[in-house]
């Protein structure tokens, strides 16, 4: 016998185990009724203990199988005692987690109340699924919401909800569905429960529920993307998880408005501003790195023998590495091995211009072998990385210098 399809705020129930089993989870239970909740319906199962004379279990999972009312429990040994498992006929007491089926409760409720608000604003935006494993619930409905729908559809929820609406669950038999206003089809037959919100919102539903739709406040939507087959999956948070979300994002902005010197309201203005001025920067940075790059090339063409040129850039200098693997790929008949190394990170890129004729990656897998690095790439360039000093990345460079020079 289902007890949470009766009273969804029953948190203690006495009962008698009916059938055991074991799996690689662990030992499973069958009670002659049960208050716990499996999962179903996208609302996870219920937790918390069952007492015997043997000792408090934990219920750590929750499973209806075969049958609506073939419910099992997994369990595990809750206290410190060498309880033995639980046996078949013995008499036990179940305690549900309250905080966490009232959470259930609220996300679920939270979710009628949503899903009537959607197809209000449009009929388009029928739910097609739900999830409400954690905190941030999600609703998928068909086509593409705009910001002014989300907005229209937030408003309606949280209207209704003031209203204070009872919310009210009883079974009828699949025959008279069609006296009743069904906000989707029933996907069950014979004997089906049905959940409604006052004159709001009805629909068949197996879950938990709350008394009233006040007590789902407040419903706030968080985000909404598309997904396959053009559909929108809309993430939202309700009562008590919805103020903890405000509650850490408004400890998070009036952190960022003390930081940057400014009140909450102004604080996306001034990021966009801030990441203008980051931009700008990193365009100027790099107009400086070509120039300095292009300074090391200078240097580098006139030491360069028979048309190998190598240098080895050090410290904030390495950051130059990139704009100068670009110059010197641009120079005609010209190998060049080059190096950066800051905070003993070293990189090595191997580069040739045109018309060289050499494949630099024989060479940088040997370079890369002796520094115990790791890299590739293509004949006329190839990079690679390792941890490493300067003078060993000189060394390297020294004995590729040599291989060259020898061919």
């Amino acid at each position: 016998m289902r007890l949470d399809r009766y009273d969804s705020y029953l948190t203690t129930f006495h009962t008698r185990v009916t059938a055991t089993a074991a799996d690689q989870h662990g030992t499973w239970v069958r009670l002659a009724r049960s208050a716990f909740y499996p999962t179903a319906g996208g609302q996870p199962h219920d937790v918390g203990t069952l007492g015997s004379e043997r000792g408090v279990f934990e219920v750590l999972d929750v499973q209806a199988r075969g049958g609506d009312d073939d419910v099992w429990h997994l369990l595990a040994n809750h206290d410190d005692s060498m309880a033995g498992e639980v046996a078949v006929g013995e008499n036990v007491v179940g305690k549900i987690d309250w905080p966490l089926r009232w959470r259930h409760m609220q996300r679920h409720s939270a979710q009628h109340v949503l899903s009537q608000a959607l197809v209000r604003v449009s009929p388009a935006f029928g739910t097609l699924s739900v999830s409400m494993r954690g905190p941030d619930c999600t609703i998928e409905v068909g086509g593409e919401i705009g910001e002014d729908d989300l907005a229209a559809a937030e408003s309606m929820a949280n209207d209704a909800a003031r209203q204070n609406h009872p919310i009210t669950a009883f079974e009828v038999d699949d025959s008279r569905l069609g006296e009743y206003a069904l906000r989707r089809p029933a996907k069950v037959a014979g004997l089906v429960r049905l959940v409604a919100i006052g004159h709001y919102d009805i629909v068949a539903c197996g879950g938990t529920h709350l008394r009233s739709s006040a007590e789902t406040l407040p419903i706030k939507i968080t985000a909404a993307e598309r997904v396959r087959g053009g559909n929108t999956r809309i993430t939202f948070r309700a009562g008590e998880e919805a103020v903890a979300d405000y509650r850490a994002k408004h400890e998070a902005a009036y952190a960022l408005g003390r930081a940057f010197s400014a009140p909450v309201q102004e604080l996306a203005a001034r990021g966009v501003r801030l990441k203008e001025e980051l931009a700008a920067a990193e365009r100027h940075a790099a107009e400086w790195r070509g120039r300095l790059a292009a300074v090391h090339l200078e240097r580098l063409a006139a030491d360069a023998r028979d048309g190998v040129v190598s240098a080895v850039l050090e410290g904030e200098d390495a950051a130059l590495l990139p704009a100068l693997v670009e110059a010197c790929q641009a120079l005609p008949r010209t190998v060049a091995l080059l190096g950066g190394v800051a905070d003993g990170e070293a990189r090595l890129a191997f580069v040739t211009g045109p018309d060289t004729g050499v494949d630099v990656r024989p060479l940088l897998q040997a370079a890369l072998a002796s520094l115990g690095g790791r890299g590739g790439g293509r004949p006329d360039r190839a990079q690679g990385a390792a941890r490493s000093s300067a003078t060993a990345v000189r060394d390297v460079l020294a004995r590729t210098l040599a291989t060259l020079a020898n061919r």
